[in-house]
């Protein structure tokens, strides 16, 4: 008897973590392998270009604003035309397939031809003359020119995050998914990049303390090779999946049509005219622009406290370790229950709340480090420490509820549009929003370092304070916009 109750009891709760119905299975099955991949990839790369940029010589944390706001989102913004032409031209496994294979050769070229001819390649030379020119001033900038080819791996690394798993993966699961399924599972298709998060960091700590005494160089070309195998099997596995799964006939807000035809001016005029797409937009550049300019100042503590690359990236791999279990645990036990008890504004309000708050924090412990003398004084010894490892639970925590809470709600908006808003009005928000609330937090930083003529984006912290207030109130007030029309759609 009590067997019985045990069976029945495990048996609920297995079907209240996984509601999976067994003519799915195959389905979900697919997407997930798909997930985990695309984000075992986009985990390594992301703390590969960190550590490699940041830590080089010349080099500091403001860069990344630099590289952030005025290289990568005018390539954003490139991505976004080439990807809106090819659509009208290709199928979508063709495009996948394509990009998959680009971003792969670019990766390869970075690891095993520019990095080991480094001093070769990078204007050392020309960059110390326009130092000695500038007297000392902009050096971010010359170090952007110093180090191209790390910034080119940046980049690389950036736009695999925005186009393979923010436009292409979500779209095709998008296209082969209702609102019900996403209520249903999407917690578990989230889960799959936790799983990857958890995956990646032991890997990466592994071989970075194994070719510690060496040359990071080691480390990097060892995990190269494991993007170049799994960017294998993720073609393989999209080639199952796109074979094997059926398109849901999506239902939305126009007129369907079997050739998407938009432009890109005619997508981002498409968006611009839904008042419901620029919710979902205002959202989705909140989410990136208060996530970003917390971790900008972050990794200048960081590269304070860790100037070596290798302890570094041990660091950061911690962290990553971490929002990888705290966000499988949100996912599995709490989002998605959440979604289906309380609905999706009381699950969206919940990464803007988070976020705030925490960054909030963060940001006073900083501006108390650079302002309140006394205070400083007394912590001194150990005060950067402190404020470094506050910055790391805030952005462990911040990124697990973004990734458990914001992307499953963020993805569950595009599902009830018609086929050509689905496809080429997330491309426009996704890949440029996201984008946009990157650079916009950049080109800040950028601007308050030329106004107040510093180096150092620590003293700013109280600005930037202010200006994530404003940003997460915005993004709060744009969830219930969003929430009713996504209502009157379900309907």
């Amino acid at each position: 008897m009590t067997q019985y109750f045990f069976l029945s009891y495990l048996k609920r709760w297995l079907q209240f973590i996984f509601p999976i119905k067994k003519t799915e299975r195959k389905k979900v099955v697919l997407l997930l392998f798909l997930k985990f991949l695309i984000s075992f990839v986009y985990c390594i790369l992301t703390a590969l270009k960190d550590t490699a940029l940041i830590t080089a010589s010349h080099s500091a944390a403001e860069v990344i604003p630099i590289v952030k706001g005025s290289i990568i989102f005018p390539i954003s913004i490139g991505a976004l035309v080439l990807y809106t032409k090819l659509n009208n031209h290709y199928k979508q496994s063709t495009i996948f397939y394509g990009t998959v294979l680009f971003f792969l050769a670019l990766i390869l070229l970075y690891g095993f031809v520019l990095y080991p001819n480094a001093n070769k390649v990078s204007p050392h030379t020309i960059a110390d003359a326009l130092s000695i020119y500038t007297a000392g001033k902009h050096l971010h900038w010359i170090a952007v020119f110093r180090h191209w080819i790390h910034v080119l791996f940046f980049v690389v690394a950036e736009l695999w995050g925005q186009i393979a798993l923010t436009v292409l993966y979500w779209s095709f699961v998008n296209s082969v998914c209702t609102i019900q399924d996403a209520k249903r599972f999407y917690a578990l298709l989230i889960a799959a990049g936790d799983v990857a998060l958890i995956s990646t960091a032991p890997l990466i700590i592994a071989y970075t303390q194994k070719y510690s005494h060496i040359d990071f160089l080691c480390t990097v070309q060892v995990l190269i090779g494991y993007v170049t195998f799994f960017c294998l099997i993720i073609i393989f596995i999209y080639y199952l999946a796109n074979r094997s799964i059926k398109r849901d006939i999506p239902v939305g807000l126009g007129k369907t049509s079997t050739k998407l035809q938009l432009s890109l001016w005619d997508s981002l005029k498409h968006v611009a005219s839904s008042r419901y797409l620029v919710g979902v937009a205002i959202m989705v550049v909140s989410c990136g622009l208060s996530i970003n300019i917390v971790e900008g100042i972050w990794k200048s503590y960081l590269k304070e406290l860790f100037p070596k690359a290798a302890d570094y990236q041990s660091f950061v791999s911690e962290c990553t370790f971490w929002t990888g279990i705290i966000a499988l645990i949100f996912s599995l036990f709490f989002s998605g229950g959440m979604l289906r008890k309380f609905g999706w504004k009381a699950t969206a309000r919940v990464t803007p709340v988070v976020v705030g708050v925490m960054g909030q924090l963060f940001f006073l412990m900083s501006y108390i480090k650079n302002n309140v003398l006394y205070l400083t004084n007394w912590l001194e010894p150990k005060l950067i420490l402190y404020i470094a490892i506050f910055g790391g639970i805030q952005n462990v925590i911040a990124k697990a509820v973004k990734y458990a809470f914001f992307d499953k709600t963020a993805q569950m908006a595009y599902i009830p549009l018609d086929p050509e808003t689905k496809i080429k009005g997330k491309a426009a928000v996704d890949l440029l929003g996201s984008r946009l609330g990157k650079a916009g937090s950049s080109w800040i930083q950028i601007a308050l370092l030329e106004i107040f003529h510093t180096n150092s984006i620590q003293p700013l912290s109280g600005v930037l304070f202010i200006f994530l207030l404003i940003t997460t109130i915005c993004w709060y007030q744009s969830i219930d916009y969003v929430d009713k029309k996504l209502t009157l759609l379900e309907v």
